[in-house]
């Protein structure tokens, strides 16, 4: 199977709205119980794609396939060189076909190109895929944090994973923002 991969864009976030509140009602793969409108997920594309790869990835068709992105680990300044990473597939999309290996890749080439010193994923520690795929990527367990979140009736155990992109200079460059690397996709 061919998978494009592009930087995501206005006209995505429906789709990629539909996405994820297909995996807020269904899974605990999200420890999010919120939904938002499709204005709000514009927005929010807006924002993250200010600094961060939003990317989308979709077949020979058109048809959309998943997404994966970065954004802010947490609001301080002092964490700017850590983005969090988030990825998703289409609950109908092909499994076994590569897609999230695909996005991860490139989504992590473009975090490096940046210069982001590292990145971190917070995954369901029983999410079994999930944890598979970072390992692959080289991710490293930092912290498992059991009963962090309730969802679904049930306690949930949080992993945070990392992986060294750049290394941690001691006086690091800023991130370069992600529009002036988006010929790269």
């Amino acid at each position: 199977m061919d998978v494009l991969i592009r930087a995501a864009c206005l006209e995505d976030a429906r789709v990629v709205n539909e996405v994820y509140d297909y995996y807020i009602d269904n899974t605990v793969a999200t420890f999010n119980e919120m939904h938002k409108t499709v204005e709000e997920r514009k927005n929010e594309l807006v924002s993250i794609l200010g600094m961060y790869p939003f990317l989308v990835a979709e077949d020979e068709k058109g048809a959309f396939l998943g997404f994966a992105c970065a954004e802010p680990f947490r609001s301080q300044t002092g964490y700017r060189f850590m983005p969090e990473l988030t990825i998703y597939l289409h609950p109908s999309a092909p499994k076994g076909c590569g897609i999230g290996t695909k996005l991860y890749e490139k989504l992590l080439m473009l975090l490096k190109a940046q210069g982001f010193a590292s990145a971190v994923a917070v995954v369901y520690g029983g999410n079994a895929e999930s944890l598979a795929l970072h390992r692959r990527f080289g991710f490293e367990q930092l912290a498992l944090m059991p009963n962090a979140a309730y969802k679904h009736g049930m306690w949930l155990d949080m992993c945070i994973l990392r992986k060294e992109l750049c290394g941690f200079a001691d006086c690091p460059a800023e991130p370069v923002p992600f529009p002036h690397l988006q010929n790269k996709v």
